[in-house]
């Protein structure tokens, strides 16, 4: 993930990892805290997923390295295994966009992935990512939220909640036969103590930092990159400002009950019909955003939307531009900071 704190992927064949010690399938994951609501009832939730999943294998486990590790051996081990949902207290390996560690403790945030098999190759999954933002909302939207309105969209792969990083989302897929793919899609939410979750990125960002200026030193003056503008990190948020004491369980309960939704539909119709919402849901449109690759500032401009595809559709004093995913960053724009800069520095279509 990029900022916030989750990011649940990867995994194992059928047999539990050594660092994965699940418990049997009537009891739930062991919390450190005694509370209830911080810990996976694992027969709760299958209890309560039984229909809307009917046939799904749901793993509860106490720790493993990665989720979407562990369910992409398991696909490449045999596609019919799928779908199968792996929520895991604590991961030890967890990892978000770009190969970014996630930040997180057990019982502050909820980790899971999910693996399924789409009848398609991957050209047709353009916009899986987006759809599956759009059944997060729904599903966190489906709880007792105080303000289910401060849910937002950051393109590509973030829900916010009051401008801050709620939960990420990271998609890996593998092969699963002819005219099949396997998908398995990570998702992180931070359910408490946004502020240490916060303290933890600034320490990793500074170890980073560190270690990155120390292999600048190296470098001659050549080779070495101008000073970038400093890209500023979006804060995380934590669903407990707007549900009070977040029972993990339920979280996961409302979010896979709206992706199994997704996932069918998205089969059927792909990105097409989840357009609309995704739009209805995007935080940044009408805003002066900055597209980012690699450190640096590659297009100024007023977010518009999505197209067809799922690109992120940006108007410039040129023109409009189209963004691809890949390894791009969106953020909001400082005008104040921000004259002469806008337009295109690439075009991305």
């Amino acid at each position: 993930m990029n900022n916030a704190a989750l990011f649940p992927p990867d995994a194992a064949p059928a047999t539990t990892p050594s660092d994965s010690p699940e418990r049997p399938s009537g009891e739930a994951a062991v919390s450190t805290t005694g509370s209830p609501a911080r810990h996976l009832d694992g027969e709760r939730i299958r209890s309560c997923l039984s229909a809307a999943c009917r046939g799904w294998q749901i793993e509860v486990v106490d720790a493993t390295g990665s989720t979407n590790l562990d369910l992409l051996a398991r696909l490449r081990e045999d596609a019919s295994h799928a779908p199968i949902v792996r929520a895991a207290m604590q991961q030890t390996a967890g990892r978000g966009q770009r190969g970014r560690a996630w930040q997180s403790l057990p019982g502050d945030s909820l980790t899971f992935s999910l693996a399924y098999v789409m009848p398609c190759g991957p050209a047709e999954l353009a916009g899986l990512s987006l759809a599956t933002g759009v059944a997060v909302v729904e599903g966190l939207s489906d709880l007792p939220l105080a303000a289910p309105q401060a849910l937002g969209l950051k393109w590509p792969n973030d829900v916010l909640l009051r401008g801050g990083k709620l939960a990420g989302i990271l998609i890996e897929t593998v092969p699963a036969g002819q005219g099949r793919i396997g998908v398995v899609i990570g998702i992180g939410v931070n359910l408490r103590h946004a502020a240490d979750v916060a303290t933890r990125i600034d320490n990793a960002t500074a170890a980073t930092s560190a270690s990155s200026t120390r292999g600048a030193s190296a470098m001659s003056a050549a080779s070495a990159a101008p000073p970038n503008p400093a890209i500023p990190v979006t804060p995380p948020a934590a669903l407990e400002s707007v549900l009070a004491d977040p029972d993990m369980s339920s979280v996961l309960v409302a979010l896979v009950q709206r992706l199994s939704t997704m996932l069918d539909r998205f089969a059927h119709h792909r990105f097409a019909a989840f357009r609309e919402d995704w739009e209805a849901m995007h935080a940044y449109a009408g805003a002066p955003i900055r597209v980012i690759e690699h450190g640096r500032d590659i297009l100024h401009g007023v977010a518009l939307g999505v197209d067809a595809q799922g690109c992120l559709r940006v108007a410039t004093n040129e023109g409009e531009r189209t963004i691809a995913s890949g390894e791009v960053s969106v953020r909001l724009l400082d005008t104040s900071s921000a004259a002469g800069t806008s337009g295109a520095r690439e075009d991305r279509r």
